[in-house]
């Protein structure tokens, strides 16, 4: 599964991290048409992420997990080359929603296969060389596109987006020795439960939060970095830093044990994110966005990794349990850009700024309410005892 996660990270991260890129040069995209077109590919990401789990039962009788991803690499591989097809952008968009479905497929699935089967520790270590493959490959994407920035002809960065098709071509062969589908799951005592499933669902208030971030900076940061006079060809790799840090934080949380079953670590996380981004698009310097990617990295590689770690684990290593993270993701996807449209529609920065902080706030909440309800539980459990 890994070679089957790094190949078809390279979709995911030209899908939600490089397509902005691309619509601003190639198709000299406005801000609000860009922020348009990723919360269409939000929107179907969710409802297909959330439909996964359910579609597969229905035809499990004819089309098993593997056949299933399979038929989603055909398809995602097919639609590639419409990108070079006439000189108007529907070739780009229908890749970009064709993907963001058979990704939000997609993914629920591998989920299943990486942790079914294994102990809480060995999901710890599963998971983390999982993220290390998937977001190491999405950060060299942004890396790889940099010389395509203000190519012409085929070398251009809609070169990316065809390269889906060798890839897709890839995984077909490869997953040849997948087998047909996951493993039963090994169940933990139900003392270790209860912990889990509060942290759970506070990392599944936290998750939707991290990726309306992603969702707000991915549109804006080509249009950002082009105030700063960032040259077209350091865009992108710049823009690599929060992903790199990202990527360094899931594989240490892959080592380490210290950190699950503790509300410091989604404390830290939350704080580290909200701080960066802050950062990225509040102070107009170099130095100051460079280290707010740096803080935004750590503070999503934590969220991310807490957030499948207990979804798998509460959640048996279930299609439906990837689906439902998969689902939060593009909520995230879709709230994110639609802030960022908000705002600029209504005159800018400093808008898209207060609507995202509101929406925070909101997801604040729920994220808050399992360890306040836990804290009350203990105290009084503690007066009882007296």
């Amino acid at each position: 599964m890994v070679w089957l996660t790094i190949l078809n990270s390279f979709a995911t991260g030209i899908l939600w991290n490089g397509l902005g890129f691309i619509t601003d040069s190639v198709y000299r995209f406005s801000e609000t048409e860009t922020y348009a077109l990723f919360i269409a590919a939000g929107a179907a990401y969710t409802v297909t992420a959330f439909l996964t789990g359910s579609m597969l039962r229905r035809f499990t009788s004819r089309l098993n997990a593997r056949h299933a991803m399979q038929w989603l690499f055909i398809i995602q591989g097919a639609v590639a080359p419409l990108v070079y097809v006439g000189s108007s952008s529907i070739g780009l968009v229908a890749v970009a929603l064709t993907t963001s479905m058979t990704g939000a497929a997609l993914w629920p699935v591998v989920e299943s296969y990486i942790a079914a089967g294994r102990s809480a520790s060995e999901v710890r270590k599963a998971l983390g060389i999982w993220c290390l493959a998937w977001m190491g490959s999405v950060t060299a994407v942004l890396l790889l596109m940099a010389p395509l920035q203000g190519g012409s002809g085929w070398f251009d960065p809609r070169l990316s987006v065809f390269s889906i098709l060798p890839l897709s071509a890839l995984s077909i062969w490869i997953i040849r020795k997948v087998p047909d589908h996951p493993e039963h799951h090994h169940t933990e005592p139900e003392a270790h439960d209860a912990r889990d499933r509060a942290l759970l669902a506070s990392a599944r208030a936290l998750l939707p939060a991290s990726y309306l971030l992603v969702g707000a900076l991915s549109p804006l940061m080509p249009y950002l970095l082009a105030r700063m006079e960032v040259e077209p060809h350091s865009q992108t790799p710049l823009t690599a830093t929060w992903l790199a840090l990202r990527t360094l934080t899931a594989g240490i949380l892959g080592v380490l044990a210290f950190w699950h079953g503790r509300w410091g670590t989604l404390l830290l996380g939350g704080g580290l994110l909200a701080g960066g981004f802050a950062l990225v698009v509040g102070v107009p310097s170099l130095f100051a966005i460079t280290t707010g990617l740096a803080l935004f990295g750590i503070g999503h590689g934590i969220i991310y990794y807490a957030a499948i770690y207990y979804a798998l684990r509460v959640g048996n290593a279930e299609v439906d349990a990837g689906g439902v993270h998969e689902a939060l993701i593009g909520l995230g996807y879709v709230l994110g850009p639609l802030a960022g449209l908000g705002g600029h529609l209504l005159g800018g920065g400093g808008w898209t700024v207060l609507l995202l902080w509101s929406l925070l706030g909101l997801f604040a909440i729920p994220a808050l309410l399992p360890w306040w309800r836990e804290r009350q539980a203990n105290r009084h459990q503690s007066v009882a005892s007296r």
